[in-house]
């Protein structure tokens, strides 16, 4: 059973200005050319992590309003992996040298980008691709994901702490916070809407910053 049954959330994860000339006027445009298309936790992945979910929401809301708005979609999943070892520290998880082992944060890290699809332009439409493959294809890079994956593991943080009646609300506050919307379609209706709606040009490669 998912936290929500009905919403999911998408965001956008590449995004290029392009300028048009209007009546004479150069008028620059944001076009997004890759989305990421992201189901809520289940309420077992939840149940095995709201430990470290919640220190989450703690940590980035304990700094202020100003932090949290600002910096919190940018450093959330750091965040998390810092609250996940402290976690692991205080259940006794350690290995033979001493070094804290945590591996349940990463698997829900995983577990994060399972439940991600990548919706990229193509030259006969939207693609489907699952997170890797669109690295692989270089539709997308090794830093777009994770500034994504910190994008989800905020909105994860926030929505999911909240109470049901609150849930809704709290859905539509975190899209529009990261430039993103909800929608009830599935990953193929919802690029149906997107070739009715949106020009689509091919997606670039863009090359990353973060060393392989």
């Amino acid at each position: 059973m998912r936290i929500d049954e009905k919403r999911n959330l998408v965001i956008p994860i590449v995004t290029d200005t392009i300028t048009q000339n209007v009546d004479g006027k150069d008028v620059a445009e944001s076009v997004v050319r890759v989305y990421g298309y992201h189901s809520p936790i289940s309420r077992e992945v939840f149940e095995a992590n709201f430990r470290v979910l919640a220190a989450t929401k703690a940590a980035l809301s304990s700094k202020g309003s100003h932090y949290l708005i600002g910096a919190g979609p940018r450093v959330a999943a750091l965040t998390l992996k810092d609250e996940g070892r402290k976690d692991a520290a205080a259940r006794g998880s350690f290995d033979g040298d001493g070094n804290v082992v945590d591996h349940d944060t990463q698997a829900f890290l995983q577990e994060l980008k399972r439940l991600t699809t990548v919706l990229c332009a193509g030259p006969n439409g939207w693609d489907l691709l699952p997170v890797d493959v669109a690295i692989q294809q270089e539709k997308i890079d090794a830093e777009d994901w994770e500034e994504a994956l910190a994008s989800l593991v905020f909105f994860t943080s926030q929505y999911s702490m909240a109470k049901k009646a609150d849930r809704q609300k709290a859905l539509e506050a975190m899209a529009g916070f990261l430039g993103g919307s909800t929608t009830s379609s599935t990953p193929t209706e919802f690029i149906a809407s997107l070739q009715k709606s949106t020009p689509v040009a091919p997606t670039k490669n863009t090359p990353s910053s973060i060393a392989y």
